[in-house]
């Protein structure tokens, strides 16, 4: 009888220690990646008009995961004069056939960082501008390689700006797709 027992009590210790175990999930799989959506985009015309807004595109984000972060290397960066600045960025015309123009608008100097992904996270494009000071700047941005860029996807531009007291003091994303 005893040999049962412990056969029983065994096999149910086995049972709820198979139940408990579970994959170790990692943020990029199931964390704040995995609940981002590319899909909605702030779609603009050819002269930047805004015809349709998505509210999360194109201002300061509040709050990202470190996958986030980790896009931006920030160790070389060059913070010499630079202030908080009040900036506006945004891409036209959205959706994009080949190219696009960024707009950077600021009052102060500081670094702006650029980070191109696809739904998949991959980096496909990083860019810098470093912004002088009143005014605004156009950058313009060809989408023309179709490895990279395929019609019909969505992807998203992340941006970070940084000045001597503090990095990442203005960052967020827009969401952009090609015709």
């Amino acid at each position: 009888m005893k040999p049962k027992i412990i056969v029983i009590i065994s096999a149910i210790f086995l049972l709820l220690l198979v139940l408990g175990c579970k994959k170790k999930s990692t943020n990029s799989e199931n964390g704040c990646l995995s609940k981002l959506d590319f899909t909605k985009i702030t779609y603009t015309n050819d002269v930047g008009d805004i015809l349709m807004n998505d509210p999360t595109d194109w201002t300061n984000d509040s709050a990202w995961c470190q996958e986030e972060y980790n896009l931006f290397n920030t160790a070389n960066l060059d913070l010499t004069g630079s202030d908080t600045n009040k900036i506006f960025t945004f891409l036209f015309p959205n959706p994009v056939a080949t190219s696009s123009c960024l707009i950077l608008i600021g009052d102060k100097i500081c670094p702006v960082q650029y980070v191109i992904v696809n739904r998949s996270f991959q980096i496909l494009d990083t860019f810098s501008i470093h912004f002088l000071g009143s005014g605004n700047v156009h950058h313009f941005i060809f989408f023309s390689d179709s490895l990279k860029y395929k019609h019909g996807e969505f992807y998203r531009i992340y941006y970070a700006a940084h000045c001597t007291r503090q990095l990442f003091f203005y960052k967020g994303h827009g969401d952009f797709q090609i015709e």
